[in-house]
């Protein structure tokens, strides 16, 4: 949700008023300045660095025609995002993620057009890089558009840490040494004057990481550079070096033009320059970098949720961001987005206000149009030092971090993926990133398991109220009926070890006369696979040899459908929900024992009190009743008015869904049974509709007739009381034993 505030109401009357009341008097204005110095520092030499990165090697000869381009595109996006973004405290530079995807992809490019004109060369880059920015502005347009920034956050933690592990590594290996030196990766590195040029960068990235970590202070960045560039000439001199035998010798960034040159990219006489063919090869290149750009901007935008203790408007942060990107495309800039350590520093220096990053576009705009000479000193290794800096950071975090807070397995994909990218480049890393994730992922779900508890009739029984005598019997073969509940997404890494699991369970099993019946519970299944159901199919065969029912239920119908696809499947018994199912299989089980069923209404209420005057006396208070199969006898929500005993035949008390769906069965009650009681005695109406399902013969104690009883025949009144808590009791029993079973 949008968070309010004075500066994101600029739409309303006044708001240029509420603005300046915020952010300019002396002493904000002030704040505001001493953070905008520090953030432009920081802003500038990332930018540049940025730029040098993608411009090393053979195209270093062309960055000074694109280092005013990038300062002003770096300007353009950090101005759209401090003035429309949803946190004034957002400072946006481009960002070395995707900024060494791009320099691959740039490299690649240029070694196909290696035999061009040099005016070739540079409008195939620049076009390449131009062209990833804008389609960096496309990509967030469309996960804004279409709501779909939120799925971004779903991609595995260990791929994303691979990534920038091994974005880490080439921003210390490709840019902070490949820029020093100019020498690609090999044997050319150990070479005396080579070691002399990018040791000392390499250490002074290290010292840098030191320094800034132990301080936890990002402001310490920019002295850091100043004082090695003001070191770096000071040795310089002490041996004898001018800053123009420096430049010549390739320390500097400079020499440059007196002025910065800004090409325009998209100019014609550009554009007619361009190698297309080998613009489109370097392309897909780029993929990558699209992809942590979304992921890094949606994962900085929540990490700075909790820096600014504050909801950021999502989707006007992917839009902010997705104007700031197009305009930094048509600059000729590089991608960019949010950056946690500016936007914390902006934060505690201003309080969140947005003249600072106001500010920072502004002095960048000055630099490129002014600071030629400036930036022509900077030296290489200073640079070359930054960018270790930031690689060493990003090592850290998923090196040394990683390995103490991942688990193992994570931490095994984090190196994989850092090292295939070091190795093979980030498409290769994001192939076998995936998939080693999948794989890792279904090794761990197959050890789940698909079982989510087994229990055996002594612990589980259907909602069908018995007779005692039938309880009795039931209990005895408890062991003849097996439940499975089974959940989650079975497929081929769990069905192997399911059907083993019945095996073996079966193979511990009574023995002996009678059938045994297998429960199988789909109700929690979210799907089911083709290897699950071979799987199933030879438990079936498995089952039918063993002289063994298997029993589906809770199968809806798109698991119905795929039953039907394998004919021993398709011949199983199945049921709708758990209870008719194991209410089948308990039918089976007495009809196997080949006795009679229930008694009748006095035997089964003498099994429950055994005093046959008591119960003769109260059966003879009662009145006859008859209902039909579908007739009603109690609804839902009305008030109590008897109490009936079940002589024959059966009803059912359920439950009605208010979303239409058919109703809950609450328990089914047979002779013996009483309905109403808790109504009758405590006065509260009725909790579930009572129905006939077949017809059936009723014994009713009507209210005044109860009256009667309690005033007149305390007896027989305390003979109800009995049997009523009998009744509570073996409800109490029986919902504890299913409790104790699902617990265990």
């Amino acid at each position: 949700m949008s968070v309010a505030g004075p500066q994101d109401r600029s739409a309303a009357p006044g708001a240029w008023s509420r603005w300046v009341a915020a952010e300019l008097p002396p002493r904000r204005l002030l704040q505001s300045l001493n953070a905008a110095i520090v953030l432009y520092l920081l802003t500038a030499i990332v930018t540049l660095s940025m730029a040098a990165l993608v411009y090393s090697g053979p195209l270093a000869a062309h960055l000074p025609r694109v280092l005013g381009g990038a300062l002003i595109a770096a300007a353009l996006l950090a101005a759209t995002v401090s003035l429309f973004g949803p946190c004034g405290a957002a400072i946006a530079p481009p960002q070395d993620a995707p900024s060494v995807i791009v320099a691959l992809a740039v490299a690649s490019a240029a070694a196909g057009v290696s035999g061009a004109s040099p005016t070739a060369q540079l409008a195939t880059v620049s076009v390449l890089v131009a062209c990833s920015t804008l389609a960096m502005a496309v990509c967030y347009a469309v996960l804004r558009g279409f709501r779909l920034g939120a799925l971004v956050r779903f991609m595995p933690h260990p791929v994303m840490g691979g990534f920038l592990a091994g974005t880490g590594w080439l921003l210390v290996v490709l840019g902070g040494v490949g820029l020093t030196t100019r020498v690609p990766l090999g044997i050319g590195l150990l070479e005396p004057q080579v070691l002399a040029r990018w040791l000392p960068t390499v250490a002074l990235g290290g010292l840098i990481f030191a320094v800034v970590r132990r301080r936890g202070n990002a402001a310490l960045l920019a002295l850091l550079c100043v004082l090695a560039t003001l070191g770096f000439y000071a040795v310089m001199g002490l041996l004898g070096h001018s800053p123009a035998a420096l430049a010549a010798h390739g320390w500097l960034l400079g020499p440059f033009p007196d002025e910065l040159a800004w090409q325009v990219v998209w100019q014609p006489g550009v554009l007619a320059e361009v190698d297309w063919q080998a613009l489109g090869a370097a392309a897909p290149a780029v993929a990558p970098a699209l992809l942590v750009g979304a992921v890094g901007l949606l994962l900085n935008t929540s990490a700075l949720e909790l820096i600014v203790k504050r909801d950021i408007a999502l989707d006007r942060e992917l839009l902010a961001h997705s104007a700031g990107n197009a305009l930094a495309g048509l600059a000729g800039g590089l991608i960019g987005y949010t950056a946690i350590s500016l936007s914390a520093l902006s934060h505690t220096l201003a309080h969140g206000r947005r003249l600072p990053g106001l500010l920072t576009a502004l002095f960048l705009v000055a630099t490129a149009l002014l600071g030629t000479d400036l930036v022509a000193l900077v030296p290489r290794p200073v640079m070359g030092g930054l960018l270790v800096f930031i690689g060493l950071a990003l090592l850290h975090e998923w090196v040394v971090v990683a390995h103490r807070t991942l688990p193992a397995s994570d931490f095994v994909v984090v190196l994989v993926i850092a090292a295939v990218i070091a190795t093979q480049g980030f498409l290769w890393g994001v192939m076998v990133g995936l998939i080693a994730t999948a794989a890792l992922f279904i090794v761990r779900y197959s050890r789940v398991g698909a079982v989510r508890f087994e229990r055996s009739g002594a612990a589980v029984f259907s909602r069908v109220h018995r007779g005692a005598r039938q309880r009795e019997r039931l209990q005895a073969q408890a062991e003849r009926l097996l439940l499975f509940q089974l959940h989650g997404y079975l497929f081929f890494g769990t069905a192997s070890g399911l059907l083993d699991r019945v095996r073996r369970r079966l193979a511990l099993g009574p023995t002996g006369r009678g059938r045994r019946h297998v429960v199988l519970d789909f109700e929690r299944v979210a799907g089911v696979d083709s290897t699950a159901l071979m799987s199933f199919a030879r438990l079936a065969q498995h089952a039918a040899e063993s002289d063994v029912e298997l029993v589906l239920a809770g199968v809806d119908a798109r698991l119905a459908r795929s039953l039907d696809s394998h004919a021993v499947l398709a011949a199983l018994p199945r049921f709708a929900d758990l209870d008719h199912g194991i209410e089948w299989c308990e039918e089976q089980l007495l009809g196997a024992l080949h006795e009679p069923g229930e008694g009748t209404l006095r035997d089964e209420l003498l099994a429950q009190l055994p005093e046959p005057a008591r119960i003769d006396a109260l059966l003879a208070r009662t009145t006859r009743r008859v209902l039909r199969a579908g007739d009603v006898l109690l609804r839902e929500g009305e008030a109590a008015q008897a109490l009936y005993f079940v002589e024959s035949g059966q009803l059912s008390a359920r439950l009605s869904r208010a979303d239409g769906t058919p109703a809950v069965r609450l328990q089914t009650m047979r002779a013996g049974s009483v309905v109403g009681e808790l109504g009758l005695l405590l006065g509260v109406p009725r909790s579930a509709d009572v129905v006939a399902d077949t017809d059936s013969v009723l014994r009713a104690i009507e209210p005044p007739d109860w009256r009667r009883i309690v005033a007149q025949e305390p007896e027989i009144a305390r003979t109800v009381d009995a049997l009523a808590i009998r009744w509570l009791g073996d409800r109490v029993v029986h919902l504890t034993r299913a409790v104790d079973a699902l617990q265990r």
